[in-house]
Formats: structure tokens, C-alpha cells, sequence
């Protein structure tokens, strides 16, 4: 179990061999600033896309150490999310990370059925807070791929996450699919397709899954006990599983708005894991993301994936 990130960022130093990372439109400070401070460090090896001159004149700006990273000069957005494509297809590098251009035009090339990478059937984004309130890091899922999963597309997002709770060192996590109430009601689907997600994984040594269950019970103990929850989740789930985009996506904002929370973001389904951070995300965020990929990157390796 990983209470914060700072357990997260002292994982580099188990890492022997750098990460080849394609920074697809990298003429950004934060970016480079994220994407250096790994470098660094001797935990990633940058391939960086964008116009070479703007490249080097932020480079040139910046107190970076580091001599070991490629400039990939294109001319577009379009030919930067091709060419990040095209050097996973290559074995050239080893994940991806968005840098200044919408997620759309990466995404496409991602899913493009002749020239993409997409090596499952959906895509999901997992987010990783650190929320000091909370005893531990929180994980919510799906926040910003797909807009109302039914509950097969529930099923895989589940499995996507897995993989990076297993990935970050976890036995067994606890999955609370969330609702209303922990009650079924048939005309409310996120009950319905909790119902039976929990009975999918029923049998699964690998994690827990449980619901329909409430945020409260869900995250703290005290409520679990008063109201004499008797699940195995008793408020210290592990991720969170969103009914739909905007649940995911508003219950990962309020936590960074108000309760002064830390955010990772990866995307999982496709041959490597995307680091897909907003424009807008601090150095901070852009960072933390980049070691949650690593932690996936290096689990698949190891799992000869």
C-alpha cells in the first residue's frame, strides 16, 4: 500500500535500466521541466517531438542537466501524435506522454486500425490522488475515456486498473463500484452494473470487487462501522469505479479543488501506457504521472508483455 506520492517518487531508485519516453508536442516548459527531472535522474531517456528550434530555445532557457535525450523535429500536432505512434510500433520507446496538443489528435493515431496501437478493446483512464485526508493513495477510474460504459466496458475499465495497482506492488486491491446507496434499484444502471461487476469478480484471487456501494462507506471507516456495513469493504477502498465520465470526472476534481489533493493520470488498453495530463497540469502533476508510467512500463517488461 502507497500512502503518497512520496513513496511513489522513491520507487526510481529501484530502477536499473531508463525508460525511452516519446514527448509528443514537448515545446512546453512544464513538459520539459516533468520530463528532465526524471531524465535526470537516470529514470527516463527523452525522445522529444516538436519543432526542433523551439525545442532547443526552451532548452537553452532551462537549468538542464542531462545530455542524454533526441529531438524528433516535426512540423504539425498531426505528424508529432504519428510519429510518437510510430516509434512504439518501432520498439523505439517505451510509453508516451502528451505534452501541448489536444488529446484528440494523439488519441487518433493511438486508435487508428492500421497504423495505431490500441491493444485492447477500451481505453480507460486511471487517476491516482493523494488525498491528505485519506490514509492512503486513492485511485478513480474512469474519469476521462469513456462517457457511459456499460457494464462490459465497466468490466475491462476494472481490469485496466488492475494492472496498475498491480503494477504499484498491491496484493489484492479493493474495487467500490459506486452508487447511491448500497442498495439495487432496478431503474438506476450504476446499481444494476455494480450488482453485477461484483459478481463477475466474485471468484478472482487477484482483487476485490464490490458494490453497489456508497462514497462514504466506500472511504471511511467510521461511517462503514456506524452504519453496520458488513462488505469487505469497510471505507478503505483502493479505487474508486465511476458510473460514468462525469461522476469520475468530477469526484477527481473536487478532490484537487477542494481538498488540496495530487494527481496522477495514465491511460491503459493500448501496447504502452500514455501519460495524458492536461495542458494546464502543473510540472507536479505532468511528474507524478510520469512515475506511475514508469511503474507500469516496468511491470510490463517484466511480465515479457
Amino acid at each position: 500500500m502507497l500512502q503518497d506520492f512520496k513513496e511513489l517518487e522513491q520507487k526510481i531508485d529501484k530502477i536499473e535500466e531508463p525508460k525511452r519516453v516519446a514527448v509528443v508536442k514537448a515545446a512546453s516548459e512544464h513538459s520539459l521541466e516533468s520530463i528532465f527531472e526524471l531524465a535526470d535522474q537516470g529514470a527516463v531517456i527523452p525522445y522529444l517531438i516538436d519543432d526542433q528550434s523551439a525545442i532547443e530555445e526552451l532548452i537553452a532557457k532551462m537549468d538542464i542537466k542531462s545530455s542524454n535525450y533526441h529531438i524528433v523535429d516535426v512540423s504539425s500536432d498531426e505528424e508529432a501524435a504519428f510519429k510518437g505512434v510510430e516509434l512504439v510500433r518501432e520498439n523505439k520507446v517505451d510509453f508516451i506522454m502528451k505534452g501541448n496538443l489536444q488529446t484528440g489528435t494523439l488519441l487518433k493515431q493511438v486508435v487508428n486500425r492500421e497504423t495505431g496501437i490500441r491493444d485492447k478493446d477500451v481505453l480507460s483512464h486511471m487517476a491516482l490522488i493523494d488525498v491528505p485526508a485519506y490514509s492512503k493513495l486513492l485511485g478513480v477510474t474512469d474519469g476521462g475515456m469513456l462517457l457511459t460504459p456499460d457494464v462490459d466496458q465497466k468490466e475491462a475499465v476494472i481490469n485496466n486498473a488492475l494492472e496498475v495497482m498491480k503494477a504499484l506492488g498491491y496484493a489484492k486491491p479493493k474495487f467500490a463500484v459506486l452508487s447511491a446507496a448500497e442498495v439495487v434499484q432496478p431503474k438506476l444502471p450504476a446499481s444494476t452494473d455494480a450488482a453485477e461487476l461484483t459478481k463477475r469478480f466474485e471468484n478472482n484471487k487477484e482483487c476485490i470487487v464490490e458494490g453497489p456501494i456508497s462514497l462514504d462507506l466506500s472511504i471511511d471507516p467510521s461511517i462503514a462501522a456506524e452504519k453496520g456495513y458488513g462488505g469487505k469493504i469497510q471505507g478503505d477502498a483502493d479505487v474508486l469505479v465511476a458510473s460514468d465520465v462525469v461522476a469520475g470526472n468530477t469526484l477527481s476534481k473536487s478532490m484537487l479543488l477542494l481538498a488540496n489533493a495530487s494527481m496522477a493520470g495514465v491511460i491503459l488498453g493500448s501496447q504502452v501506457p500514455i501519460v495524458l495530463t492536461s495542458r494546464s497540469s502543473s510540472a507536479a502533476e505532468k511528474k507524478y504521472s510520469l512515475l506511475l508510467a514508469l511503474q507500469v512500463s516496468h511491470a510490463q517488461e517484466e511480465k515479457g508483455e
